[in-house]
């Protein structure tokens, strides 16, 4: 049982490949990929809506940064489409292809597809975020289903952009200002604030970084008070939305879509407290959901706390859709919630704490999450086959120093409760927990109704691994 839980923290070490890349080329946009199926028509209610294209990983394959950016053969084009929400709205897919199957994910949310011939169609009871799947994962089609109203209104001083296409470039954003990215609007660019407060970044329309080499789409340090609504966040040069030692941010009915490139995660929190993410879908390359300390800005904020995750979709394609660490430069991580998610498909964990440095983490909860498919094929670190028959784990909780760390110090885990999880997709393989030694340990977890299939699993069931350093375990 050790050396189980050994060998998969060894290979967690690797999980994420590198730091957040400072630099990066795109050289691939708008070369093309075979496609499947052809082009896709998407009808509500008999009238079209228009698809986007958003270049995707088409296999987990990833590398330590060298310096390069992905080749064009690791990827490929997936379709997503979004409109407002219309009650009992009938949604027809229309392909120039014949449909064969198809699936729609998260498979809970319970939406009935019917194939006829070339088409497909399904009614909607509510605004959701889902994927529409033809014969597997590949070339998925993304459908982001608004609520008929944003609840932020459009200041009559914003910064506004309309239907079309804009090139903004770096948009710098001052205390008491508001971006406003209209449906229908492209905005090729990426937008940063800086000791700032009361900004807002809302609309319906896409924010797309694919033209900038560096740089997060949104960048936010030492901002309080900030709101992210509505917004499509399309290819990124390296992590996504990053908050650094923020204090009050919220993302609300965000979408996260077109991440292809090397570490290219989706919202990662650093020495941030009182952040909620909620009502928001992200397919991401590496980590959907990141909570990190920092040793640049350990000075700045060394308390991350009263973190909020609630009726999310994520899917990656390579590392974990929930993780903590593994930089964990901070005092203490606690207080963190995370209600009501969906994980279609994923790789390696599900729900991880890499606690690599310093940090003491605790009160966290994890409620309500189903998790569906991973995905192991042809996965490669740089030119070697990874082995993958511990990847599709539903829990990764470890203790250790790694690549990544930036001090010397070990912490702690405590008190992490995980409630109602229904790990319901093929390829499980349960639970890992991992203390450093006697004195940074993984203490008081509880584990209450947990399924794997249908199946609850026990204390005794051969999913859940543990070391030495590991106390206080309940599953019930």
């Amino acid at each position: 049982m050790l050396r189980t839980v050994v060998i998969f923290f060894k290979y967690m070490l690797i999980a994420s490949c590198c730091l957040h890349i400072t630099s990066c080329e795109s050289k691939t946009k708008d070369e093309a990929v075979d496609k499947l199926l052809g082009e896709l028509k998407v009808e509500v209610n008999g009238t079209s809506v228009t698809v986007h294209q958003a270049r995707v990983s088409k296999y987990p394959m990833n590398m330590v940064w060298e310096g390069y950016q992905r080749p064009v053969n690791q990827t490929e084009i997936a379709n997503f489409a979004y409109f407002d929400f219309k009650k009992n709205a009938v949604v027809k897919i229309t392909s120039s292809e014949d449909i064969k199957d198809c699936k729609i994910r998260p498979t809970e949310f319970g939406i009935t597809p019917v194939v006829k011939g070339k088409s497909v169609e399904f009614t909607l009871t509510e605004p959701c975020q889902f994927v529409v799947e033809f014969d597997g994962h590949h070339e998925a089609l993304h459908l982001f289903v608004n609520p008929e109203k944003l609840t932020v209104d459009r200041d009559a001083n914003a910064r506004y952009f309309g239907p079309g296409i804009h090139e903004a470039g770096v948009i710098t954003m001052r205390s008491n200002e508001m971006v406003y990215i209209d449906e229908g609007a492209i905005v090729y660019g990426a937008i940063q604030s800086e000791n700032a407060s009361n900004i807002k970044i809302v609309g319906k329309g896409i924010l797309d970084s694919s033209h900038m080499n560096s740089g997060h789409i949104v960048s936010l340090k030492g901002v309080s008070n900030a709101h992210i609504e509505g917004v499509i966040l399309k290819d990124p040069a390296g992590w996504a939305a990053v908050p650094y030692y923020c204090n009050g941010v919220t993302f609300d009915n965000v979408k996260l879509i077109g991440f292809w490139r090397y570490n290219a995660d989706g919202i990662d929190i650093v020495n941030s407290s009182n952040v909620t993410i909620k009502n928001s879908f992200l397919r991401t390359f590496d980590d959907c959901i990141a909570i990190k300390g920092q040793k640049a800005v350990y000075d700045k904020q060394k308390i991350i706390e009263n973190i909020k995750v609630d009726n999310c979709v994520l899917w990656n394609d390579w590392g974990k859709c929930f993780e903590f660490g593994a930089e964990t430069v901070v005092d203490i991580i606690r207080d963190v919630t995370i209600s009501n998610c969906y994980i279609p498909h994923f790789t390696m964990v599900a729900m991880s704490m890499q606690n690599g440095d310093r940090g003491h983490i605790e009160n966290v909860r994890f409620e309500n999450i189903s998790i569906e498919e991973p995905i192991k094929e042809n996965a490669m670190l740089k030119d070697e086959p990874m082995d993958t028959s511990w990847w599709g784990k539903t829990i990764g909780l470890g203790i250790t120093g790694t690549q990544w760390s930036q001090d010397n110090i070990r912490g702690s885990i405590n008190n992490v409760s995980f409630q109602n999880i229904r790990h319901i997709g093929s390829g499980c393989t349960g639970v890992d927990l991992s203390g450093y030694d006697k004195d940074h340990k993984v203490t008081n977890i509880n584990i209450k109704d947990y399924y794997v299939n249908g199946t609850k699993v026990t204390k005794t069931s051969n999913l859940i691994h543990t070391n030495e350093f590991v106390s206080g375990v309940t599953v019930e």
